[in-house]
């Protein structure tokens, strides 16, 4: 009879320490997948900042994103149901890159996205403006390449200051192959000092060459619009958001801002595609977690390259969603479309 009271509490215990042992497994140990889902969806209203802009209308622009975290057991149990979440190994998406290289490398092409967007507003309102490069940034490496990391901002060679492609490019061509460089770069807010030999020397002037040259390095130029008139420059202000994919809409939105008139029309207008400066919309990835994401935001209408516009349907048609699918090839396609008077289904 002694022994009873005891039993009834082990009989208590283990399967509170077994469920607990269990939601530890499932939800705090690591796997070696990231987990791809249905993001945020944010107005560009906020983002978007014109010295003395036109006045925002009663509609909204949104940008779509696809949500990541790295999986745990709990993730990689959902993705067998659940259709609105995707698993990827991390080194597939990490490649040689570490989580803040991966990082940073998104920040940079979003730098570059909104760039492009302010340069095909501009052009898409007839606005003279000129092209200051910031800086020379390294948003790629190749994987056996040692020394840049992506993030990086090239400041200068052999001590001679560059910030262009074009600069970069005439300094390497007075080099020889295979000589030995001083670099002088920042990294996470630190100057620093590379020594790396040349791979090749660049034979277009204007850089474009340049990846193969430095052996298989991207780079980007960051650059800043400066418009004739002061009161039309355009900042924008992402937050921690990254990648290319916000570009038509950061465009439509500083298109908006720079014209007079409702460009939105009132809808609630969610999108995605990258831009170039001279307008044209390039496809992105996981248009179908934007669908899903734009769907649950309550958007009327969803602008999508036409590279991903069968997959961006199936998507809708799948959720019997009453939102728009169209897709648009480039900014000046959107605004006709939006001029064009009421959209329906």
């Amino acid at each position: 009879m002694s022994n009873t009271p005891k039993s009834a509490v082990a009989g208590i215990i283990r399967p509170a320490l077994a469920a607990a042992l269990i939601m530890i497994v499932l939800l705090y140990i690591p796997t070696p997948y990231a987990a791809y889902e249905p993001g945020i969806v944010e107005p560009v209203t906020p983002m978007v900042k014109v010295v003395a802009g036109d006045p925002p209308g009663k509609g909204v622009f949104m940008l779509t994103t696809v949500k990541m975290t790295y999986a745990n057991y709990w993730a990689v149990m959902r993705s067998f149901w659940d259709h609105d979440l995707e698993l990827l190994r991390k080194k597939d998406m990490l490649g040689d890159k570490s989580e803040s290289e991966y990082a940073a490398r998104l920040l940079y092409i979003m730098q570059n996205s909104q760039s492009n967007a302010i340069e095909a507003a501009y052009r898409e309102a007839g606005i003279p403006y000129e092209i200051v490069t910031r800086e020379l940034a390294v948003t790629d490496v190749a994987q056996d390449q040692g020394g840049f990391r992506p993030g990086d901002s090239i400041t200068a060679v052999q001590g001679k200051k560059i910030s262009t492609a074009q600069s970069l490019a005439a300094v390497l061509k007075q080099q020889k192959t295979g000589a030995e460089l001083e670099w002088t770069i920042v990294r996470q807010g630190k100057e620093q000092t590379l020594k790396l030999p040349l791979k090749a020397l660049p034979e277009d002037e204007s850089g474009r060459d340049l990846p193969q040259a430095l052996g298989g390095i991207v780079l980007a130029e960051i650059r800043d619009l400066v418009p004739q008139q002061e009161q039309l420059k355009v900042s924008i202000a992402a937050g921690e958001i990254g990648g290319p994919s916000a570009g038509l809409m950061f465009a439509l939105q500083t298109l908006d801002a720079l014209t007079v008139g409702d460009l939105t029309g009132g809808l609630r207008i969610a999108g995605t595609g990258t831009i170039r400066p001279d307008g044209k919309v390039g496809e992105i990835g996981g248009v179908a977690f934007k669908v899903t994401a734009a769907h649950r935001s309550g958007a009327e209408l969803f602008l999508v390259p036409p590279g991903n516009e069968r997959e961006a349907r199936a998507k809708a048609e799948a959720l019997g969603t009453p939102m728009r699918i169209v897709a648009v090839s480039t900014l000046h396609d959107a605004v006709e479309l939006l001029q064009s008077g009421p959209i329906t289904k």
